[in-house]
């Protein structure tokens, strides 16, 4: 396998101006609009698909735009939002003597109107430097704390760092940031963004993960609020269990005698954000909040000659805490379908695979009408289709934007679909059977979990893959809030504990 060059690793960076100092950077207040793009820090891939994704860091033991000022992103008072953006709707707060300030990168100070250099094309900064997108200020290439990179035409839009295109022409945010500004020229890019990692709970920990919650574990996952799910794999009936971080173990028994598969959980994105933003030029308009967050879906599976007895025969259900006699309903049907991989096991490779959540609150799966075609089910419209028909089986996949997922594919090929215009695009190719992908909602990078023990570190726009760790054996990778990538073992297959790796805190 190839990887490419791995990214820089920078230090730990400051989310507040003030807490950087003067270096004797060049500022935004000194540059002028033009068209063009911006320079980017970062390594790029074969898929521009969208632009500025933060690098690998360092490790630890709206429908209108909304405004991006001079002042990074405090995470420190938080709600779970998303947003889509089309060139801003603004409202001007200019000052007597600052003529037209109205842009979501100009501020009126002292009479005078300042212009970041959000959106100002190459020339923003001088040569050497890069326009930092969450601070507005030009920044040396290697810098921490300092998202840049090129913009990618959208319509008549351009997406810059922070944002991506979402096929139809708006932006949407991708981690680090949980919004989109646009001129009113059509110069976009993410904002409300945060260069460290916000942690906000502790997941239980290693000991209490491999007590009774991982008895005949197959799948695992982790909501926003660090309650633990599982399901098992099995002979009998099956269960899907949740640990709390205090210790509180529920189970939830499955229907019949149908094994199980993949547990996801509904989840946010992208990092926290602000509830009030810092006050610039435009009025700011808070994205719309998400919802659904923590809903909890599951995969029955069962292979021909398993001998489970359920009608229908398998699917995904969603979990029904209130309903007592029926927890877990199917509310994707599946019929019979059979892989070689990536488990190399009849029963782990059977029925539907690549369970996600949209942010839409859809539900995405492989295979269960024929292999490699990919199903929605959405919960709100009560249907069921057919989206996209891949030339082979599906095995994993994960949600990277408000409308994108990347896709495995028997063999290691991913591709990232486009929800709405229900397209995909070819990201890399990782050459081995793919168990699982896991988002990470502060860097927006994708890990991958393979059949030949390996996990890799995916940009999902631009297709760049990194080694990460090796699983001790055969299983799966879910990413916790609090930074850290889980392994869970397939216990009918491998016998192991759970263990896990830190993530970057910082970039």
């Amino acid at each position: 396998m190839k990887f490419a060059t791995p990214l820089p690793q920078l230090a730990a960076a400051c989310l507040v101006l003030g807490a950087c100092g003067d270096d004797g950077r060049a500022t935004a207040t000194e540059v002028t609009t033009a068209p063009a793009t911006a320079t980017t820090t970062m390594t790029t891939g074969a898929t521009p698909g969208t632009t500025g994704e933060p690098g690998t860091g360092s490790d630890s033991g709206s429908d209108t735009a909304v405004p991006t000022g001079t002042t990074a992103s405090d995470p420190t008072t938080t709600t779970g939002t998303t947003g889509t953006t089309e060139p801003a709707q603004t409202s001007s707060t200019t000052a007597p003597g600052c003529g037209p300030c109205d842009q979501p990168n100009q501020q009126c100070v002292d009479g005078e109107c300042l212009t970041a250099c959000q959106g100002q094309g190459p020339d923003a900064c001088p040569e050497g430097q890069v326009c930092d997108i969450i601070s507005g200020e030009c920044h040396a290439a290697g810098d921490p704390c300092t998202l840049a990179g090129t913009e990618t035409a959208c319509a008549d839009l351009s997406c810059g760092p922070g944002s991506t295109c979402d096929g139809v022409g708006a932006c949407v945010p991708v981690a680090p940031c949980a919004d989109v500004a646009c001129t009113d020229d059509g110069h976009c890019w993410g904002t409300l963004c945060g260069c460290e990692r916000l942690v906000e709970c502790q997941e239980p920990t290693a000991e209490q993960l491999n007590g009774p919650f991982s008895t005949e574990i197959g799948g695992i996952d982790f909501a926003d609020d660090c309650n633990a799910w599982m399901v098992t794999l099995r002979s009998g009936p099956d269960y899907v269990r949740r640990l709390k971080p205090d210790g509180e173990l529920t189970q939830w028994t499955g229907v019949a005698n149908l094994n199980m598969g993949e547990v996801k959980v509904l989840r946010r994105l992208t990092i926290p954000q602000l509830t009030d933003v810092p006050p610039v030029a435009a009025g700011p308009s808070r994205p719309t909040p998400v919802e659904g967050l923590g809903e909890v879906a599951i995969t029955y599976t069962c292979c021909q000659a398993c001998g489970c007895q359920a009608d229908p025969p398998q699917g995904v259900a969603r979990l029904d805490e209130a309903n007592m006699m029926s927890p877990l309903p199917i509310v994707i049907v599946a019929q019979v379908t059979q892989g070689d991989g990536p488990f190399g096991s009849s029963a782990a490779d059977a029925g539907p695979h690549g369970l996600a959540w949209g942010e839409d609150r859809v539900l995405y799966v492989g295979n269960s009408t024929m292999n490699g075609e990919y199903n929605s089910a959405d919960l709100d419209a009560a249907t069921q289709d057919v989206v996209f028909t891949f030339d082979a089986r599906v095995t994993a996949s994960a949600p990277v934007s408000p409308v994108h997922l990347l896709v495995a594919l028997d063999g290691g090929i991913v591709y990232r679909f486009n929800a709405q215009t229900q397209q995909a695009e070819f990201v890399v190719d990782l050459m081995s059977d793919v168990t699982s992908l896991a988002h990470d909602a502060f860097t927006g990078h994708v890990y991958a979990g393979l059949a030949n023990l390996e996990v890799v570190r995916i940009a999902p726009f631009t297709g760049e893959v990194e080694p990460f760790q090796t699983m001790p054996g055969v299983g799966r990778v879910a990413v916790s809030p609090s930074g850290k990538l889980w392994y869970t073992p397939v216990k009918y297959l491998a016998d192991l504990p759970l263990q896990s790796w830190d993530l970057p805190m910082a970039f």
